[in-house]
């Protein structure tokens, strides 16, 4: 699909809506209809006037990395139903039993204000209902559909991530943990998921979309993903992907946890996106940023120029739960400079994975965001946020309403 054509008003530059979605908005994963036209109605505004891309977000990815092909649409794969998922031994259920009893003893009997309780919060399981790649098809389609009958063009993207948050991570935790070392807090568990693209694959015999044959081993894991993603994308029709937590960038949030950044890592890295990009081909490929400035970026995780004009659009990375805020303008300025992506302010309202609610929790954070969008329009291209909360449920309209009318300024600056 290619961008809407918004108002011919030539004092109006309307900045790109990038809206994220997750199953939880469905009351019935077979009957996706009745969601995607709630979604429309409750964010109808917001795509009157402006380009509109919408990530849908199955689970964190692994049902891309899993995928077998066209001939496997009934393999069915887990999504991300969880508050808080939680992985540590003893399964899902033991996992929750004991995530649950640490996180009253802490935050509600223990009365705990700080160490962020309120990302914290308690696991539960929103649906049992199970999950195949022919029923996210459908729901692929039916946002597609929906976007037609109100006669918007809406660019689609998948969601991927580098690590095990949100839901089970077959590949990087069972089939190729040699490749998935990284780190990363899953329900308060230090769990190693995450994927270093630099890393050499094991040989693998199952069948995958981009390597029916299987995979040969030595093959470095960012050429997969690469390969993988843009076939995933190809048989789903889809206009892209993004890809969450600094993918390519191992040592989640700060530049203490990067490796150093070698000749070679830094060689990986950038042939990491630059075989994604040719891979991917005229469909979109949008990246979150580390939080940091683009000069940290590259001395500390290894980032490269190269690699950066591979990429559509950059999410500076705004989350109230994890950013510096003094880094947040230094972050949009020096990306800018960049003079290639787009780049996408990340706006809090809610999470689709955890309880917390920026606009209620952290309103200082939440206001600023605001502020610095209004303050520095000219380097903005976009905005990009979670429309649905950890339960399924939208934004409420007065938040929505009042971020868009910053938003709206903004353009006509």
């Amino acid at each position: 699909m290619t961008v809407a054509t918004v108002t011919a008003d030539p004092a109006v530059t309307a900045r790109e809506a990038c809206l994220w979605i997750t199953p939880k908005i469905f009351d019935d994963l077979l009957d996706p209809a009745p969601g995607v036209a709630a979604f429309f109605d409750h964010h109808a505004d917001w795509m009157a006037d402006r380009p509109v891309t919408v990530v849908f977000c199955a689970g964190n990815g692994d049902h891309i990395l899993n995928y077998a092909g066209r001939q496997a649409w009934g393999d069915c794969f887990d999504w991300a139903r969880y508050n808080c998922f939680a992985l540590a031994p003893g399964g899902p259920s033991a996992s929750a039993r004991a995530h649950n009893r640490d996180w009253l003893a802490r935050v509600r009997d223990g009365g705990e204000r700080s160490a962020n309780p309120y990302s914290a919060g308690p696991m539960f399981t929103l649906s049992e209902q199970p999950m195949d790649y022919r029923t996210l098809d459908a729901i692929y389609a039916a946002i597609r559909a929906e976007a037609t009958r109100r006669g918007l063009t809406v660019k689609l993207l998948e969601y991927l991530e580098p690590g095990p948050e949100f839901c089970n991570s077959e590949w990087k935790t069972v089939r190729h943990p040699e490749v998935a070392t990284g780190t990363a807090d899953a329900g308060g568990h230090l769990v190693a998921g995450v994927i270093d693209v630099t890393a050499a694959l094991s040989a693998d015999d199952r069948p995958y979309a981009a390597f029916p044959a299987g995979i040969p081993g030595g093959l470095r894991a960012g050429d997969f993903v690469a390969d993988q993603t843009a076939a995933f994308a190809a048989d789903f029709g889809l206009d892209g992907v993004m890809l969450g937590n600094q993918f390519g960038l191992v040592g989640f949030w700060h530049p203490d946890n990067a490796p150093p950044p070698t000749t070679e890592r830094t060689a990986g890295i950038e042939r990491f996106f630059l075989r994604l990009r040719e891979a991917m081909g005229q469909r979109q490929v949008y990246w979150m940023d580390t939080y940091w400035r683009a000069e940290v970026e590259r001395w500390a995780w290894g980032m490269t120029d190269t690699a950066y004009r591979s990429l559509d659009a950059i999410l500076i990375s705004t989350f109230a739960v994890l950013v510096e805020r003094t880094e947040i303008v230094p972050n949009l300025l020096s990306k800018a400079a960049l003079d290639g992506p787009r780049l996408l302010l990340g706006l809090d309202f809610v999470d689709p994975w955890y309880w917390y609610r920026t606009y209620l929790d952290d309103r200082r954070t939440y206001s600023y965001q605001r502020e610095v969008l209004s303050a520095h329009a000219d380097a903005v291209g976009g905005v990009c946020f979670f429309a649905n909360d950890t339960f399924g449920h939208f934004i409420p309209e007065p938040e929505l309403s009042m971020t868009l009318e910053v938003v709206r300024k903004a353009d006509c600056r």
